[in-house]
């Protein structure tokens, strides 16, 4: 393992690295890309835990081999600071092992846990849809391996084959839509008056 270029968004203040390994080992060089496969994405716990749909499910074979030809392998220290709210949203990951809780800041009260991600979820959807912020915090609150993406590249990507660009909108659109769910059930849990009804 070698240290980052340079750190995720949010966490340079803490003065932790992330740091890239390659598939074979440390290395010397930038993070090593490969062509991912299927096999990557298998759970590296006992069991996978189902909270979002993953890539592998998710997307076509063909579609997801070319977004696999992208990524770069990175690790994260525990209690690394992936990224802030409102911090602009550049690229994204998907873990393999470790967990990652994401967070929102609410006002004039302290920030709230609203998921924990485990491996082969996606952690990160602000980077799909303008203004291209980040809509909620992520810590590792674990040792973490995780891919990491380019959003521009895989933006662009999308904008040139429509077909690729609609299946990882519809993925990225159901993490977004399970992620929203969460946050509010985990805010009505924490504020809500006891016995409100948060059925709405």
């Amino acid at each position: 393992m070698v240290d980052a270029s340079r750190p995720p968004r949010g966490d340079a203040r803490r003065g932790r690295v992330a740091r890239r390994t390659g598939p074979d080992g440390p290395s010397s060089g930038p993070g090593r890309r490969r062509t991912l496969e299927a096999a990557d994405f298998r759970p590296h716990f006992g069991r996978q835990v189902m909270n979002t749909p993953t890539m592998l499910r998710a997307l076509p074979a063909d579609h997801r081999r070319r977004l696999m030809r992208l990524p770069r392998e990175v690790s994260f220290p525990q209690g690394t600071r992936l990224f802030d709210e409102g911090a602009r949203a550049d690229r994204f990951w998907i873990l393999r092992t470790g967990s990652v809780e994401l967070d929102t800041q609410v006002p004039s009260r302290r920030t709230a846990v609203v998921e924990t991600l485990s491996a082969n979820e996606l952690v990160g959807w602000s980077w799909l849809f303008a203004p291209h912020v980040w809509h909620l915090g992520a810590t590792a609150t674990t040792p973490v391996r995780a891919y990491e993406f380019d959003a521009t590249a895989i933006r662009s990507m999308c904008q040139d084959d429509p077909a690729l660009g609609r299946a990882v909108t519809q993925w990225v659109g159901e993490v977004l839509a399970h992620r929203l769910r969460c946050a509010r059930t985990r805010l009505l849990d924490l504020y809500a008056p006891h016995g409100a009804d948060s059925a709405v």
